[in-house]
């Protein structure tokens, strides 16, 4: 496949995945759904390209997102895990012994959010609950429903692999050739 056939593929998917970032800030909600979503796109590109691509890829949508996006927490949770972590995955999945692969994911993840919610209230000043009150029950509430909420992502990244290389993945190299 021609480099210049690959750039446009990259720039394409780039672009459309910040149109998403800048469109999923419309509902809260899709503050963490849109970056799930575009962690898939990250995968194909990576998969397909490989991951120089999808670095690429990566680090522009951060940045146009930076710019661009009103709602500065759906670009954190891009750019500070979704959208990189489909680059490390497989690095990660390399680990032979599944007990450290999987703590090792749960510390990325909750070291990431960490940071994200961090990054939001003291640089970008957005609460981190509405009403401006700390409860401890709220934080664990948070915390447990964003671990369920990367245990289903895992889920979901495993069964696109599956259908990403038996049904799609041939098709885009066919079509891009």
């Amino acid at each position: 496949m021609k480099k210049a056939v690959k750039a446009a593929f990259c720039g394409l998917s780039a672009a459309l995945s910040a149109a998403l970032l800048f469109a999923g800030s419309i509902l809260y909600i899709f503050s963490y759904a849109v970056p799930m979503l575009l962690g898939l796109v990250i995968f194909m590109i990576n998969k397909t390209f490989g991951r120089g691509y999808a670095a690429y890829v990566y680090i522009a949508v951060s940045l146009l997102s930076l710019l661009f996006v009103p709602e500065k927490e759906t670009v954190m949770m891009y750019a500070l895990f979704f959208g990189y972590y489909p680059i490390v995955k497989p690095f990660i999945e390399k680990i032979r012994m599944k007990f450290i692969r999987v703590i090792l994911k749960f510390i990325l993840f909750n070291a990431s959010v960490a940071t994200i919610e961090l990054i939001c209230v003291y640089v970008f000043g957005i609460p981190f609950f509405e009403n401006g009150t700390f409860s401890s029950a709220m934080l664990i509430f948070f915390s447990v429903a964003m671990n369920i909420a990367f245990i289903m992502y895992e889920l979901l990244l495993k069964s696109f692999t599956v259908l990403y290389e038996k049904r799609i993945e041939g098709r885009i190299k066919n079509l891009l050739k």
